[in-house]
């Protein structure tokens, strides 16, 4: 199972490292607007990071360039916006669009001295979680240092393998710029550290603003470190995490339920280019199944239910009691949350035991992956399942509404459901 579970975890980041062969068609491929200007690179080693992947095309934008693009509306053709820019002047037109372009979904990957663009903009630090301060400074009734550099640093990245983007690498060694005192947004998703004393702890990180999907990397100075395989293959891991679910096969066609099919009475629409299940008036309960089935996949499902819920997505399903699903829950004995992966007649094969992981106040995203007898999910990139059972190898993809008077206001809503068939 050795290779198939190598095939699993690239292509559980939604296209990660090109180890196997996959064949994008045209409309899949990921567009990249490579954002420079305002400090210098070396320009052919920096762009080289970008080449030699089939699915990722790039064209650059220097500022002022790229910030008249967005506020016009151009840079709305591009699926990802990589920042390598130390960029200062912003006017409120562009500051609305850039603020904008991210709530309609497009992935942002922050990279090196873009860190300190934007000064006076406290929204952008928002944005990308992180700052490095040009200047002492106080913000939000705190002060801040002058931040620091350190030239040609040889630094270990340990990378936390449990993240979808570095998922099944191994720590690796750079020489780079490091960066200290700055700030980091306490509620980053933190998946590249180093113990370097010459830098801050925390060397890349994820997070969510808007619909946006958003990958900070402080690593980045110059050939050194362009060079490194390590770090090629987070960066191109991380446009490949931000474009997500771009480069897979929609489920939904955000319309109605063409291709969709209801087993049992709950209740199911198309609203807002949402799917929508709830129990029906009379307590109808049931499931909503693609006709189509499935064997061996990455699926991404972007979701959000109303509490309190017992729900989940179906995957290899061909019975109800031959089938899998990522549970959306919260279950008393055993306590397990959402993200634990439950098999009719085994009961939960996985458990999810921390409920942190939930947003119970808004959108939360699945990545399942499936190949062979190897099962793997992830919620919000938190990996919560990874076990081998043999089940079942195929069946159709779907969603539950459960029984139960305590559960007649839930909602399920999924404004994304696509699939990576392998």
């Amino acid at each position: 199972m050795r290779a198939l579970s190598s095939k699993l975890s690239v292509l559980l980041v939604a296209f990660c490292v090109m180890l196997c062969s996959v064949s994008f068609a045209a409309e899949g491929k990921i567009s990249v607007l490579v954002v420079t200007g305002g400090h210098g690179f070396e320009r052919e080693a920096f762009f080289s990071l970008f080449e030699g992947h089939e699915e990722i095309t790039y064209k650059e934008a220097v500022q002022p360039e790229a910030n008249e693009m967005i506020e016009s509306g151009e840079a709305d053709a591009y699926d990802v916006f990589v920042l390598y820019d130390m960029w200062q002047p912003i006017t409120d037109a562009q500051k609305k669009a850039f603020v904008k372009m991210l709530e309609k979904g497009k992935g942002l990957v922050a990279l090196h001295h873009c860190l300190a663009s934007y000064q006076e903009w406290p929204e952008f630090s928002n944005i990308i979680g992180g700052k490095f301060y040009l200047k002492k400074r106080e913000e939000n009734g705190v002060e801040y240092p002058q931040s620091g550099v350190a030239f040609g640093k040889k630094i270990t990245v340990k990378v936390n393998k449990d993240h979808p983007i570095p998922y099944g690498m191994d720590d690796f060694v750079i020489e780079d710029e490091t960066y200290n005192k700055f700030r980091v947004a306490p509620d980053a998703n933190v998946f590249m550290t180093t113990d370097d004393p010459s830098s801050g702890p925390k060397i890349g990180w994820t997070r969510m603003y808007g619909k946006s999907r958003v990958v900070t990397i402080q690593s980045g100075h110059d050939s050194k470190v362009y060079s490194s395989p390590g770090y090629r293959q987070i960066i191109a891991s991380a446009i490949r995490w931000a474009a997500a679910p771009k480069g897979l096969v929609p489920l939904f066609n955000g319309k109605d339920l063409s291709g969709w099919e209801k087993v049992g009475n709950a209740k199911w629409t198309a609203e807002d280019r949402m799917l929508v299940g709830q129990q029906s008036e009379d307590g109808g309960v049931g499931e909503l199944l693609t006709e189509k089935s499935y064997g061996d996949f990455t699926l991404f499902v972007d979701f959000k239910v109303a509490w309190p819920a017992n729900s989940g997505v179906w995957f290899r399903y061909q019975a109800p009691n031959k089938a899998y699903q990522a549970d959306i829950l919260e279950w008393k004995a055993p306590v397990c949350w959402t993200g634990t992966l439950y098999c009719p007649g085994k009961m939960f094969l996985a458990m999810n035991e921390d409920p942190k992981l939930v947003n119970k106040e808004g959108w939360n995203t699945f990545l399942i992956g499936a190949i062979g007898d190897h099962l793997l999910i992830f919620l919000n990139d938190k990996k919560v399942a990874d076990v081998h059972d043999n089940t079942t190898d195929r069946g159709k993809i779907g969603f539950q509404v459960h029984a139960g008077d305590e559960f007649k206001n839930m909602k399920i809503l999924v404004r994304s459901i696509a699939i990576l068939e392998l």
